[in-house]
């Protein structure tokens, strides 16, 4: 049977191949997919923060953990803020091949730093000072000569500045990394050794490593096992189709005394020989595609993937259970096939389909198990997530008999073609049941694949940048934080302005548009670093008796801003005094501590918040982001002139902001980091962050190929025993249009029923699973939804039209078996 069956055998060799492969590309993906827990640890389990303020107890501390735990691995750290910005470097001194933290360094290009005049930088440093090898950076007074770019391997978003440790000056902090047992390291920090002679401590703090977190074996299994029963879907509906044509043959067997377990094993004998080879070939495509997506997986995982370190024993599990899956599948086949009355199986006549009532009850009852377990799970519990999973995955499979029976029942007035298209799948319903179980299957895991980034997109969207790409923001003078404003003089601000105009020239002549912000009268100023400095008024979310958080930065609505937001300032209604962005929940901010309140019955006044009222609605996202980039924050406010005037605050400059008509190179950003260094400003650059859209590009368009790919195979399965029916067509005069609309049919039918069924279950286990965050949700991919319930079975229908319009070579010559 393998050998005369060879056409249909490849194509199920072909599906088996593709399940295969993607349940070790997953396995393999999820198995790195955890962050790194050496990512400050290296190869030692504890470390040390010792402070480096006093030199004589920083040496004293380092002594004491030398002669405690014998080999220790120190690394100096010193924080240099980068001139004219708010940005600061960490210059690192550590030894390149130290005990311990040398697994935390790794050169990309050039060399280490050997002596006092080298330094090395990682990307990030490089890009954010515009720095290449060859140049020199000076940011602690001494002109060090980059000489290479480097990283840690195991948090590539750590920046800093590597220095040699002989040339290394006063730390801020050292990390001392150790390798001891829990209770050495314990009676260390209680012993007399790391305290001082003067009573005190030069430790800062500890931390341990986290016990080895091996990666979720529970979800890797779970990935494992829903591609593993696609594989045995996909085995199942090639198997039914193979056991359906070689009916007559098995019926032969049974004829000259073949009993019912010897025609079983025929089909599982089959069943373990096509599960061996598409096991085997799955297995080398898998790791073959796991090779190729390392690199791109890398930025995301945030740390650097050993191409080999893979969960072996699971993948052979793996491949284990594909063999049996493909040997399973056949039984089934193989046992109804066995039982046929050997008159019916010479006929060749398939067996009368079974009710789908039971089914339709298995189906509701496992979802309904589902669902309940994945909303008791609460995302907390792998066991009932995993149990939830399969079970709405089982039930929503088990509806496509049910599916195919409505149906084939309402094409009763479509083309004869078309209907007979569609009868033939009702009455090959163990067939056609499980072929849109698998192409189900596939376009279910698309679709919560799909689903799960456009809700991640919308979080993400969510997070405000600190600015756009095409952004500059320009403060006053150098000041610790946005909120505190410099004080400068009008002759100073006005030749801050000047400054400013000539850097707007050198980026393309971009607008310069002046900020203010509201001060409350009579704050009297700070000094901060030697710098006069006032606290603006922002709007804040109370989180304690005398504790706020920032949300909201606010600035004053001037003619000019509002000019640049694109708002006509005669819009703005006189009884305005607030102007902000619909994402701005103003209605649970306040203003702190900005009204006074006379307590009843004395002269006493306290300090009240003040409510953020008589706001107008308008669209700021696009024109300030959140201060710092922190996430959550909303975006910028506005205080209307009126509004300035009725609370009775002042305004003062702010600053400026500088927006080109392009996005800013890193160089031009640096070069307007140096003009603002040498006039005494700060200014403020997009800060762009790590972004999964390409990971989750890719994984969508697997997810689409994967689904099409079974479509067009399990298509090509069902179709490929048709040359029967096409030889009695053909012989009552029915032409290509006729061959074209069979397969056409049947392909779109297929595909419609399997989108619709693979969304339903998609949707029904994700908001089971976020049932308590049904709102993580409500970022519906629209797109992706018209693609798939409109676009896949359009496809798979002028798919089908085009390839089927040949008359096959064998159409006049009956097999003669």
């Amino acid at each position: 049977m393998f050998r005369r069956e060879w056409r249909q055998q490849i194509l199920v060799v072909t599906l088996l191949v593709v399940a295969v492969a993607a349940a070790i590309g997953s396995v393999t993906v999820a198995y790195n997919a955890s962050a790194a827990d050496d990512a400050a640890f290296g190869s030692a389990n504890h470390l040390l923060r010792i402070d480096g303020a006093d030199p004589r107890k920083l040496e004293a501390g380092l002594a004491a953990a030398e002669r405690w735990f014998g080999t220790t691995d120190v690394i100096g750290h010193r924080a240099l803020t980068v001139p004219g910005g708010f940005e600061t470097v960490d210059f690192r001194a550590q030894d390149p091949h130290g005990a311990y933290g040398g697994v935390l360094l790794a050169l990309r290009r050039g060399s280490y730093p050997v002596g006092p005049g080298q330094v090395a930088v990682t990307d990030g440093v490089a890009k954010l000072l515009g720095l290449q090898i060859g140049q020199t950076l000076a940011l602690d007074g001494h002109r060090r000569t980059v000489v290479g770019i480097v990283e840690n391997p195991r948090r590539l978003s750590d920046e800093f500045a590597l220095i040699s440790p002989s040339s290394a000056g006063a730390p801020d902090y050292v990390t001392v990394l150790v390798d001891a047992s829990a209770k050495s390291f314990r009676s260390f920090r209680q012993s007399p050794s790391s305290v001082a002679k003067d009573g005190r401590s030069a430790l800062l703090g500890y931390e341990t490593r986290p016990s080895s977190r091996e990666p979720n074996a529970l979800g890797m299994f779970s990935v494992a096992t829903v591609f593993l029963l696609l594989a045995s879907l996909v085995a199942a509906a090639g198997f039914a189709v193979i056991a359906q044509r070689r009916l007559r043959q098995l019926g032969t067997l049974a004829a000259i005394g073949a009993t019912q377990k010897h025609l079983r094993l025929v089909l599982l004998t089959n069943g373990a020989v096509v599960g061996m080879i598409g096991a085997l070939i799955g297995t080398i495509v898998g790791l073959a595609l796991w090779l190729a997506l390392v690199p791109t997986l890398e930025p995301a995982v945030n740390h650097r993937i050993d191409p080999l370190s893979l969960p072996w024993t699971l993948l052979v599990l793996v491949v284990l259970i594909a063999v049996l899956g493909a040997t399973a599948a056949a039984w089934w086949p193989g046992r109804a096939v066995a039982r046929v009355p050997v008159t019916l199986a010479l006929s060749a006549r398939p067996p009368r389909p079974k009710p789908t009532r039971h089914s339709t009850i298995v189906a509701a009852a496992l979802i309904a198990l589902g669902i309940g377990s994945l909303a008791f799970a609460h995302r907390s519990s792998p066991p009932l997530i995993v149990a939830g999973i399969l079970a709405t995955i089982l039930g929503t499979l088990l509806l496509g008999p049910l599916a195919i029976r409505l149906f084939a029942r309402a094409a009763g007035h479509a083309p004869i073609a078309a209907r007979l298209a569609l009868r033939d799948l009702a009455r090959y319903q163990a067939r056609s049941g499980a072929a849109l179980a698998a192409i189900t299957l596939a376009l279910g895991i698309a679709a919560a694949i799909v689903i799960i980034a456009a809700a991640e997109e919308k979080r993400a969207a969510g997070d405000l940048p600190n600015l756009s790409n095409r952004q500059i923001r320009v403060y006053t003078g150098p000041t610790e934080a946005p909120e505190l404003i410099p004080i400068q003089t009008p002759a100073e601000l006005k030749r801050i302005a000047a400054r400013l105009r000539g850097l707007a020239a050198r980026l393309d002549h971009a607008a310069v548009i002046p900020l203010r912000n509201a001060v409350q009268p009579g704050v009297l100023p700070q000094v901060i670093g030697g710098i006069r400095v006032l606290p603006t008024i922002d709007l804040a979310r109370r989180i304690g008796t005398h504790t706020y958080h920032s949300e909201s930065r606010l600035y004053v609505a001037t003619p000019a801003l509002l000019r640049h937001l694109g708002i006509d300032p005669a819009a703005v209604k006189p009884s305005t005094d607030f102007l902000a962005d619909p994402a701005v929940p103003t209605d649970e901010l306040v203003i702190p501590g900005t009204r006074k309140t006379i307590i009843p019955g004395t002269r006493k006044a306290t300090i009240a918040d003040f409510p953020v009222t008589n706001v107008q609605r308008i669209n700021s996202r696009e024109l300030l982001g959140s201060p710092k980039a922190e996430t959550g924050l909303a975006p910028s406010s506005f205080i209307t002139l009126n509004g300035l005037r009725r609370h009775g605050w002042k305004q003062i400059p702010a600053g400026w902001l500088v927006e080109s008509n392009r996005p800013l190179t890193s160089q031009q950003i640096a070069a307007a980091r140096d003009l603002a260094a040498n006039a005494g400003l700060t200014i403020e650059a997009h800060r762009a962050s790590r972004s999964l859209t390409k990971p989750i590009a890719i994984a969508t368009a697997a997810g689409a190929l994967l689904a099409l790919g079974i479509l067009a195979l399990t298509v090509g399965l069902i179709r490929s025993e048709s040359a029967g029916d096409l030889r009695t067509l053909t012989a009552t005069g029915a032409t290509s249009r006729i061959r074209r609309t069979l397969t056409a049919t049947t392909a779109g039918a297929l595909a419609l029923l399997g989108a619709l069924l693979g969304l339903a279950g998609a949707y029904l286990a994700l908001a089971a699973t976020y049932l308590n965050d049904l709102g993580y949700l409500s970022r519906v991919p629209v797109l992706y939804l018209l693609l798939t319930i409109v676009g896949v079975p359009l496809a798979a229908t002028a798919a089908g039209w085009l390839l089927a319009g040949r008359e096959p070579p064998a159409i006049h010559q009956p097999v003669i078996e």
